[in-house]
């Protein structure tokens, strides 16, 4: 399963818990996967420190089955204009003429 950086989003502080909590996004081959993730400390702690726990907080929690998570799958790739219609000059033309013949 490839995956690229997590993007942590949503963050917070809760104070009266004395800690950070985030979404966490992680964009994987099976489509989005976000889960809620924390971090004990101050408000006056480091922000590389905050994101490294926000983002291990969120791995472990992509482990585990017990944990709340939401997914959301891929789209399609939309077909292009051109092939999603199937259409060609002389197709156009003809319908033209069909138009043209009905009226």
């Amino acid at each position: 399963m490839a995956s690229s950086h997590p993007h942590i989003g949503n963050l917070v502080y809760n104070a009266a818990e004395a800690r950070f909590e985030a979404l966490v996004t992680f964009h994987t081959d099976e489509g989005r996967i976000r889960i809620p993730s924390s971090s004990d400390a101050p408000l006056d702690a480091s922000p590389e420190h905050v994101r490294k726990q926000l983002i291990s907080d969120a791995l472990i929690g992509r482990s585990d089955p017990g944990r709340v998570r939401s997914r959301v799958m891929p789209r399609a790739p939309e077909p292009s204009l051109r092939n999603s219609r199937g259409r060609t000059p002389l197709a156009g033309a003809i319908e033209w003429l069909r138009r043209l013949n009905a009226a």
